[in-house]
């Protein structure tokens, strides 16, 4: 049985499409229900199609060997079944390009959904091509990596020296009060920047980057401080 899977027939079609499905549906499943645009038919066309690419460079490759053959010695055709993985690879690029924008407060969204199509093509590339053992490998490694990952990752950002706030607040000469009551933290401020068209607004808002001190590099002592301002009216951290 393992023996025709590895070969280039029916059953090995069939079930290296299934794998394909499979493998971009669970990943997919992840994906939607954190609410991402790209979800669960999403991740699984595009495992399922890399997969179907790969499998019609091996048709081609086979029938030129067979069906095909006097064709090819009377025409001299080359043929290199390798590039329509390569085309997949080219395309998916530019599709996850695209889910890649900048959002509100300065940060950028999609860098993750960008990435997680264009391994899900590699994922529907290598199960087409009958690689298993990397297809289960590989969706095992990112569910953990996307999965188990991310608490310990937004852990080790909360601890981190360096902090990004956004704070809402009811003028723009209250931006000194601001600085100050964030000195007196022991906090260095790399950077006070003004949202685009703040300035233009009733109650402006920024963007703040601030360095912690080795003494008190708590975030929440800097966030109930601003919080605590007669003139804020709100402060969030920005994790991305």
């Amino acid at each position: 049985m393992i023996q025709t899977l590895r070969e280039f027939n029916i059953i090995s079609v069939l079930f290296r499409l299934f794998l394909a499905m499979l493998a971009g549906g669970i990943l997919g499943f992840g994906r939607g229900r954190k609410k991402q645009a790209a979800g669960l038919r999403t991740y699984l066309i595009t495992c399922v199609g890399a997969a179907l690419a790969t499998l019609v460079g091996f048709y081609i490759n086979a029938m030129l060997g067979g069906n095909w053959a006097e064709m090819v010695q009377t025409s001299g055709i080359k043929f290199d079944g390798s590039r329509y993985s390569a085309a997949v690879i080219s395309g998916i690029g530019f599709l996850a390009a695209g889910s890649i924008m900048l959002i509100a407060h300065q940060q950028i969204s999609g860098l993750t959904t960008a990435i997680g199509l264009f391994i899900t093509a590699c994922i529907g590339i290598a199960s087409g091509a009958g690689f298993y053992e990397a297809v289960i490998l590989s969706v095992v490694f990112i569910i953990a990596v996307m999965e188990l990952m991310y608490p310990l990752e937004i852990s080790f950002k909360r601890h981190m020296r360096n902090m990004t706030i956004h704070v809402d607040f009811e003028e723009i000469g209250n931006k000194d009060v601001i600085t100050d009551a964030i000195r007196s933290e022991g906090a260095t401020i790399y950077d006070f920047e003004f949202e685009k068209d703040s300035k233009k607004k009733t109650t402006p808002s920024a963007i703040i980057w601030i360095r912690l001190s080795r003494d008190n590099p708590s975030h929440s002592a800097v966030l109930s401080t601003v919080a605590e301002l007669y003139c804020v009216n709100s402060v969030q951290e920005l994790i991305s």
